[in-house]
């Protein structure tokens, strides 16, 4: 069980790189969100999902559903829905 909330974790944090919203300034952001929306449907990220016990369609709709609403809302809001509705699934 333990293992399983490592990798939502990962998820957790790949999402939310990819959604653009980061708690800290860096000239990286921008580098690690396009690798972030890269990764999302690629072999790692539906490995991930195995990982962490969860439908990678799933996570996909939870992703698109909050980029809707980036524009305002915060990294800590998008870091509590994401944990939040993934948590919930489980």
């Amino acid at each position: 069980m333990q293992e399983q909330e490592l990798w939502k974790s990962c998820l957790l944090l790949g999402l939310t790189d990819a959604l653009g919203k980061f708690q800290w300034q860096s000239r990286l952001n921008r580098q690690y969100e396009i690798e972030a929306k890269e990764w999302i449907g690629s072999k790692d990220f539906f490995l991930v999902c195995s990982y962490a016990d969860l439908q990678p369609d799933y996570i996909i709709k939870i992703f698109k559903d909050i980029k809707q609403h980036t524009h305002y809302l915060t990294a800590t809001d998008i870091r509590y829905l994401l944990y939040e509705t993934i948590n919930r699934r489980s």
